[in-house]
């Protein structure tokens, strides 16, 4: 009897202790300084908005003369750009050419035949508008000539030093382009141009040409023309340039239109530059 006795008071003796340890703990925890409060996480640095860089200037380059033949139009496609090209009708690939331009995204306008001052040494070709003609026939010729071309935006002339220094004899022509939702390129073969004017004061957009690429088919001659152009439009906001489909000319754009970027300069369709 003794001995169960003496194992009830063992166990209520190891209880006891048990809860006097747990008791001791509890309280020993309630005297500690409770720990700091662990600062926020700090924010994510906040990044500045994201601001594309606008071009400082804008350069359209129109490649005339196209109409001969299909190769220069593949190598201009190659370039990946947006070149203007203007088509001369009634040649044998002209539609072919303004077809396949258009399926590129390539902007098409007519390359229109215009007298020149000294018709023995330049012929302006089949299709060609004269001051010797009347207001009829300059309509008829050059509805013609819009025809010979599909998907075409505007025009601008081919030669017509002599043509479109005439007022009266340019007056139809502009009136049927604004007609059509046309617009007028002048391609400045004179200085005494009435062309831009004209077309202003009757509601047309119009623009001009600033710089002439490719008088001489030499790549060096050309890159410093479209050094030349590149001055212009940063000085003015925007300038034309007119080349043709020579292989020096199309070899140099190649070259120049990754620089034309990096210097700031968007190049865009002509369409963009006319108002």
């Amino acid at each position: 009897m003794a001995t169960k006795g003496f194992k009830k008071v063992s166990v209520l003796a190891v209880l006891l202790l048990s809860v006097l340890a747990l008791a001791v703990a509890l309280y020993v925890l309630r005297q500690r300084p409770p720990e700091p409060p662990q600062p926020p996480a700090p924010l994510p640095e906040k990044l500045p908005p994201v601001v594309e860089k606008k071009p400082s200037a804008r350069i359209a380059i129109v490649i005339d003369d196209m109409g001969y033949d299909m190769k220069p139009l593949e190598e201009l496609l190659k370039l990946k750009a947006p070149i203007t090209i203007a088509v001369l009708p009634h040649l044998t690939y002209s539609r072919k050419i303004a077809e396949r331009a258009h399926l590129e995204g390539i902007e098409v306008i007519l390359h229109l035949p215009m007298e020149p001052k000294n018709t023995k040494r330049h012929n302006p070709g089949e299709g060609a508008l004269y001051t010797s003609m009347d207001e009829k026939e300059i309509r008829l010729r050059l509805e013609a000539d819009l025809d010979a071309v599909p998907y075409i935006t505007g025009v601008n002339n081919h030669m017509g030093s002599r043509f479109t220094e005439d007022a009266e004899k340019m007056k139809p022509v502009l009136m049927v382009l604004k007609e059509k939702g046309l617009f007028f390129v002048d391609s400045k073969t004179t200085g005494r141009s009435v062309a831009e004017g004209l077309a202003k004061s009757m509601g047309l957009a119009v623009a001009s040409r600033d710089v002439f690429l490719d008088n001489e088919r030499d790549r060096d001659y050309i890159r410093g023309q479209i050094e030349k152009l590149k001055t212009i439009a940063k000085k003015r906001g925007e300038a034309i340039g007119i080349g043709h489909p020579y292989p020096e000319t199309i070899a140099t754009l190649k070259e120049v239109i990754v620089e034309l970027q990096n210097d700031g300069i968007e190049l865009v369709r002509v369409s963009e530059l006319t108002r």
